[in-house]
C-alpha cells in the first residue's frame, strides 16, 4: 500500500492512552498533523500524563473526557494495555463516536477481540483498523516502527497516511485479526529469544565463563541482530529497568499466544513453558520489571545467587529509572 495523502484540515485526530509508548506515538502523529493543520486531541484517565504530553508538543490539545474524543474526532488512535481496555474504549466510540469515524487500535490484543469489534463498528457505519506495532518507545521516537495494519480498505488507507511517517507499514488486508496474529507471532519469538538467551547465560556462568563476554561475542557474530543485541545485553548484565514493555505485559502476551494457539488446535509446547516462566517471575514480585527479567528466574533455577541484582533492579524501578 502506498502512502495516502491527506487534505489539510480534513480531520480532527484523537489519541487515547498516553503511556510510555502511546506518548511517543501521539507526538509523532501530532508533528505530522501540524503541517496538515489537523488538531490532535489526547486523552488518558491519568490527567498528569495528558498534561505532560501536551506540554511536549504544540501539536497536541488536552481532551478533558472521552466524550470530547467521541464528539470531535474523525479518526481515533489508541495504545492500550489489554483487551479489556480496548473493548471499553471501542464500545464508547461505537456508541458515541462521530458517524463514519475510524478507530485505529495499535494495541496487542486477541484476534478474536479485533474481529468482534470490527463487526460492531461496521454495524454503525464506523471502521476499526488493527495496527499493532513492532518497536519499543525509543524506536517509536526514532520513527523506526513496523506497523501491521488490517481492516476495511478505506480505513487501512487512512491509517497508513498517518503511520507511514513514523516507519514501515505492512498491509494484511481486510481481516482485522490478521495483524494481531502477526504481532503475537513476533512477540512469542521475542519472548522465546529472551528465554533461550537466559538459559545460555546460566549455562556459561555455571561453567565459570563470563556471561557478558559470551553474549557480546554471540551478538556480534552469529546472532548479530537487534533482538539478540538488545535483550542479550539486558539479560547478561541483569539490567531490567523498565523500558516500555513490562514483565506483566509479557505475561499477558504469552497467554494470548497460548489461547490463540488453542483456538486453532496448534500445539506450542514452548509457549506453555513461557507462560509458566512469566507467571513465576510475576509471582516473585517482578511484574513491573522489564520483561527480560525472566532471566533472573532462569539463573535462580540454576542455583545462581541473583539477590543483589534483584535488589538493584528493584531500587531502580522504585525511583522511576528507565532504560
Amino acid at each position: 500500500m502506498g502512502t495516502a495523502v491527506r487534505m489539510a484540515s480534513s480531520n480532527t485526530v484523537g489519541f487515547v492512552g498516553i503511556g510510555h509508548m502511546g506518548s511517543k506515538m501521539a507526538y509523532n502523529i501530532s508533528q505530522d498533523c501540524l503541517a496538515a493543520d489537523e488538531p490532535v486531541l489526547v486523552y488518558d484517565r491519568d490527567t498528569a500524563l495528558v498534561e505532560s504530553a501536551v506540554s511536549s508538543s504544540n501539536g497536541m490539545l488536552a481532551a478533558a473526557t472521552m466524550e470530547d474524543i467521541c464528539s470531535k474526532c474523525d479518526v481515533v488512535f489508541s495504545m492500550l494495555p489489554n483487551d479489556v481496555a480496548v473493548t471499553s474504549v471501542s464500545e464508547e466510540l461505537i456508541k458515541n463516536g462521530k458517524d463514519g469515524m475510524t478507530h485505529v487500535s495499535c494495541s496487542t490484543v486477541s484476534p478474536v477481540t479485533s474481529r468482534r469489534l470490527a463487526e460492531e463498528f461496521n454495524a454503525v457505519n464506523k471502521t476499526l483498523v488493527a495496527a499493532p506495532v513492532f518497536a519499543r518507545p525509543d524506536g517509536v521516537a526514532k520513527k523506526q516502527c513496523v506497523w501491521m495494519i488490517a481492516g476495511a480498505d478505506t480505513g487501512r488507507e487512512l491509517a497508513s497516511s498517518y503511520l507511514s511517517h513514523s516507519g514501515r507499514v505492512v498491509d494484511y488486508g481486510a481481516d482485522t485479526g490478521a495483524s494481531n496474529i502477526v504481532k503475537l507471532c513476533g512477540n512469542f519469538m521475542i519472548a522465546s529469544t529472551i528465554e533461550a538467551v537466559s538459559e545460555s547465560m546460566a549455562l556459561a556462568e555455571k561453567h565459570g565463563v563470563d556471561r557478558e563476554s559470551v553474549m557480546k561475542l554471540l551478538s556480534t557474530s552469529i546472532f548479530d541482530c537487534l533482538i539478540y543485541k538488545g535483550y542479550g545485553d539486558r539479560v547478561s548484565t541483569r539490567d531490567h529497568r523498565p523500558g516500555g514493555f513490562s514483565l506483566e505485559l509479557g505475561l499477558k502476551d504469552v497467554k494470548l499466544v497460548h489461547e490463540t494457539a488453542q483456538q486453532a488446535d496448534v500445539p506450542m509446547p514452548f509457549c506453555s513453558t513461557l507462560v509458566d516462566r512469566f507467571t513465576s517471575a510475576k509471582a516473585r514480585g517482578r511484574g513491573d520489571f522489564d520483561w527480560s527479567a525472566i532471566g533472573l528466574s532462569v539463573a535462580e533455577d540454576a542455583g545462581i545467587d541473583v539477590e543483589a541484582d534483584v535488589k538493584r533492579n528493584r531500587e531502580q524501578v522504585n525511583k522511576g529509572a528507565t532504560y
